[in-house]
């Protein structure tokens, strides 16, 4: 009975202690935390030089070398391969013979067009020579009404006296003029002694405008499929459209072009899907090398497709200067121009959150042999320059836009706010046009991590 006041004491003590120490533990935290948050960062103050010299700005981007003299080549109309005549790292001319499938379809499509065209222009001249208006007209009859009437006597001719050494005057026979027919219509003349001159006039023609229509219609329309059909006959050979080097060939012999792609194998069966093209988008947007069933490269006129941010996009215009870098070769160094600056994004759509890139597009100035399209390349373009400038370093000013401040610092050591107007402006120093002079000093001041 008398352990139990023992026992309650222990519990009571040892809670006590419990209250203690968490009470301790909390203060200890509140102070730390409250003196890490009191602390303040750790600065650093410098001054710079007022100098003169040059500022460039650049805009930096990564993308991919394409030719827009590469081509990819595909065929206009489907069929078996009969002949491929290349092969991976051939070099073609333009015009030269590529591939070839089989024309018998296509030669039978031209050969009917022109037996259908041959009929249509038959039928064109049959409706443009007319149908008769009106049934061949009977002799014409006199006023009394007896067929084959003489419309008037014609006296018989008098006889010609014998010929004597003394001409004398003798009746001459006069001819009697034919009647003027009626237009479009033709005289038959029957000059019988003791007959009458008559006219059978032949019956007038005349033209359907509804039937010439027609067949002016049916000409056009087989003249038409007559065009198609020899185009579809010269689809089915492929010929090179520029000079170049064979990168790639999508099939062999034996295999079936469908349209403008190809069937994965000759044993493919009819309207199974064709293997996906190859001109996926590279990253950051820039096209890769042109997808067909022969692809061609050429060196000539190399470019890059490179794209750059929203902001500096806005800084780029033709005609800037640019280092072209390989990505595999670091050493090598291009010079370049910029050809174009799109204005549409590549990616980022809205709503997407991610920033937009706009293509750019820049020309290789110098020897192009040895490149190949879709090597990756890193530029550095020169998006404004100022030379003999007065600058200091861009950590110094504070702002933005064309007005920004500047600390001077004053021989005795004494500071002062003044405000500045910049011009080019780079990743390390920036143009002042005009607020301070040479030798000044400003202060850099720097929040250390």
């Amino acid at each position: 009975m008398k352990v139990l006041p023992r026992l309650h004491k222990a519990v009571l003590l040892n809670s006590a202690l419990g209250v203690v120490l968490i009470a301790a533990v909390g203060g200890a935290y509140a102070v730390v935390a409250t003196s890490d948050s009191d602390t303040p960062r750790r600065t650093d103050t410098r001054t710079a030089a007022v100098s003169t010299g040059k500022v460039q700005a650049t805009v930096a981007g990564a993308g991919l070398l394409a030719s827009p003299s590469d081509a990819g080549v595909n065929f206009t109309t489907g069929g078996q391969l009969t002949r491929v005549e290349v092969k991976p790292g051939d070099k073609v001319t333009k015009g030269q013979l590529l591939a070839k499938v089989d024309d018998k379809t296509a030669r039978e499509a031209v050969t009917q067009a022109k037996t259908a065209l041959a009929a249509a222009k038959a039928n064109l001249a049959s409706v443009q020579a007319g149908q008769p208006a009106s049934p061949p007209a009977t002799p014409s009859t006199n006023p009394s009404g007896k067929s084959s009437a003489p419309a008037s006597p014609t006296p018989k001719p008098a006889p010609t006296p014998p010929v004597s050494p003394t001409p004398t005057p003798s009746a001459t026979t006069t001819p009697t003029p034919t009647p003027k027919s009626l237009t479009g219509a033709a005289a038959e003349l029957s000059l019988d002694e003791g007959s009458a001159v008559r006219m059978e006039p032949i019956a007038h023609t005349a033209v359907d405008p509804n039937l010439l229509i027609q067949a002016q219609a049916q000409v056009a329309q087989a003249q038409s499929t007559l065009d198609a059909a020899q185009r579809a006959l010269e689809g089915t050979v492929l010929t090179a459209p520029v000079d170049g080097t064979v990168a790639s060939v999508g099939a062999t012999v034996g295999q079936s072009v469908i349209g403008t792609t190809y069937a994965s194998g000759a044993g493919t069966p009819p309207g199974a899907p064709a293997p996906a093209a190859s001109n996926a988008p590279a990253p950051g947007g820039t096209s890769a090398a042109p997808s067909g069933f022969i692809v061609l490269t050429n060196p000539t006129g190399m470019q890059v497709k490179a794209n750059v941010s929203e902001a500096d996009a806005l800084r780029l215009k033709p005609g800037q200067a640019a280092s072209v870098t390989l990505t595999a070769q670091s050493t090598t160094t291009l010079n370049a121009k910029v050809l174009s600056v799109g204005t549409l994004a590549v990616n980022g759509p809205a709503g997407s959150g991610a920033a937009g890139q706009y293509p750019v597009t820049l020309d290789i100035m110098g020897p192009t042999t040895d490149l190949h399209t879709g090597q990756g390349v890193s530029v550095q373009i020169v998006a404004g320059e100022a030379s003999d400038a007065l600058f200091v370093p861009t950590a110094a000013l504070s702002g933005s836009g064309a007005k920004r401040t500047v600390t001077v610092v004053a021989a005795d050591g004494t500071a002062h706010s003044a405000q500045v107007t910049v011009g080019v402006e780079s990743d390390t120093n920036t143009q002042i046009t005009s607020g301070l002079t040479q030798g000044q000093k400003v202060r850099i001041t720097t929040v250390a991590p």
